[in-house]
This record gives structure tokens, C-alpha cells and sequence, in this order.
């Protein structure tokens, strides 16, 4: 069975369309690859940034704690004070 050479013309025209569709599909993907790797290295600044954060956070807190602690201290020995100063009173 011999193609006649519009057969081979519409056949090599198909092919033609076909690798053209490809390569359109292959560039849309890689573009919606590069937007999603975009979308990553974003989240993952975000979640740097929201660690820094929590750290910072975590830190305060803890100085808030000891800063809590020694004003009891004190308020703890004020409170001593005052009693030894109303038995010596009585």
C-alpha cells in the first residue's frame, strides 16, 4: 500500500499540529511549575519569618516570667516587712 502525497502531506501536517500541542502543553506546564515554585519559596519566607517571630515571642515571655518572679520576690519580702513591722507594733 503506497501513501499518495497528500496523504503523506496531511499526515506530516498532523504530526506537525500534534508537536506544536505538545510543546504549547510543555510551556504551560513549566510556567504553572515556576508560579508553584514561586508560591513555595513565599510560604516558606512566610513560615522563616513566622519563626523568627515565635522565637521572639518566646523570648519576651520569658523575660516577662523572670520580671513576674522577682516582682513577687519583692512583693513577697514587702509583704514580710509589713507583718514584722505590725508585730513589733502590737
Amino acid at each position: 500500500m503506497e501513501l499518495q502525497p497528500e496523504q503523506l502531506a496531511e499526515i506530516v501536517e498532523q504530526m506537525a499540529e500534534t508537536v506544536i500541542a505538545a510543546s504549547e502543553t510543555v510551556e504551560q506546564m513549566t510556567e504553572r511549575m515556576d508560579h508553584l515554585g514561586d508560591q513555595v519559596r513565599q510560604q516558606g519566607e512566610q513560615i522563616s519569618a513566622l519563626t523568627i517571630a515565635l522565637e521572639t515571642l518566646t523570648e519576651n515571655q520569658n523575660a516577662l516570667v523572670a520580671h513576674i518572679s522577682h516582682l513577687a520576690e519583692t512583693l513577697q519580702r514587702i509583704a514580710a516587712s509589713l507583718e514584722q513591722e505590725r508585730d513589733r507594733a502590737i
